[in-house]
């Protein structure tokens, strides 16, 4: 019953997206007939970093106190057309009601259609790919080899379509405003090349956590979302093994990429490095940094956010708890496996 049960998931999320993917194309095509979107994205902002490493935190802050800043809220990616926009407009009432709560655990990470969401699901309705695409579904393969395995990722999260497309997107997203694109994503690390090349002067914030907080919580996450998605807790135990073996790996991988970019001469003035500590331990000075490298100006109202959120910094606990036994893990494995990235943290 319970193969059933993830069979008819799987078959239902992809007849989502076929119906969202049609429904992309026809609004995409009317857009070209009925708007003739001018926008020009300048100055944008991107922000990358491994899977629960702040960047959900630090985008959804940047988007609710820049006011020259926007980001795409998760309705906006599922459904990225003017035309979409237009004619969904009477039903916004109803959506801001519905809950996502039954797929993502909102003490790990709150989710909802009217939230600033990462660009990865973006790509993830729209080709199938990227890093999430990987996570949900790559995740559960067995490979030959480690090589193997980090050629999958490079795989999934490597194109240059998937920058034209958020380009395409995010001029949707600023029709008829004056405002600076802001993007957050996971799959972007291993896009930096083309980043630069479709937009020259971009700001590029990459954050870093410590992977002896992120690659566990990490596990956790997707162990919380397989188990509402595909029974993950009724899989036998080589099964749930390997997912979190192959996510290790998919981490590990992704912090040796990482620290390779910021070992290229090619990228040392390209990329602002955040401590996901500097957020957490002294978030005014290191959020006034972010904002002079990405030139906001320095308002009123954006000061008062920060020192509010400064004085909140010190009390926060997360709600969020795992430990690393219940996915074979042990500090003193990750400090081995990653300590080529401690030097930068």
């Amino acid at each position: 019953m319970s193969k059933l049960i993830k069979l008819l998931k799987s078959v239902l999320l992809k007849i989502v997206r076929v119906f969202i993917l049609g429904v992309t194309f026809f609004t995409f095509f009317s857009d070209k007939i009925f708007f003739h979107n001018k926008s020009k994205i300048e100055k944008p902002i991107f922000i990358i970093g491994h899977l629960r490493s702040g960047t959900t935190f630090l985008h959804r802050f940047m988007c609710d106190n820049c006011t020259d800043l926007k980001g795409m809220m998760l309705l906006d990616m599922l459904l990225p057309a003017i035309t979409t926009r237009k004619l969904l407009k009477p039903l916004i009432p109803l959506l801001k009601r519905m809950s996502l709560d039954k797929i993502y655990d909102p003490k790990i990470h709150e989710t909802h259609f009217f939230l600033p969401e990462t660009d990865d699901i973006a790509i993830h309705f729209r080709y199938a790919e990227g890093i999430l695409s990987w996570v949900y579904f790559g995740s559960w393969q067995k490979y030959a080899s480690t090589e193997d395995l980090e050629k999958s990722v490079r795989n999934a999260a490597e194109n240059e379509k998937f920058i034209h497309y958020l380009r395409q997107i995010h001029e949707n997203n600023i029709y008829q405003s004056s405002k600076r694109m802001v993007s957050k994503s996971f799959f972007g690390i291993f896009n930096i090349e083309t980043i630069l090349k479709v937009f020259p002067v971009a700001k590029i914030i990459v954050l870093l956590r410590d992977p002896l907080e992120a690659v566990p919580s990490l596990i956790s996450l997707e162990k919380s979302v397989q188990a509402n998605l595909y029974d993950f807790d009724k899989q036998d135990e080589k099964t749930k093994t390997l997912f979190f073996e192959n996510l290790y790996a998919m981490s590990l991988f992704y912090y040796k990429y990482l620290d390779g970019l910021f070992s290229n001469e090619k990228f040392k003035d390209k990329l602002q490095l955040v401590r996901y500590s500097e957020l957490k331990n002294d978030f005014k000075c290191t959020m006034l940094r972010i904002m002079d490298y990405c030139e906001l100006e320095r308002s009123p109202d954006i000061l008062r956010a920060i020192e509010t959120q400064n004085n909140k910094q010190a009390s926060f606990k997360t709600e969020h708890k795992y430990f690393l036994e219940d996915f074979s893990l042990s500090k003193k494995q990750i400090l081995q496996d990653f300590d080529f990235i401690y030097p930068r943290l």
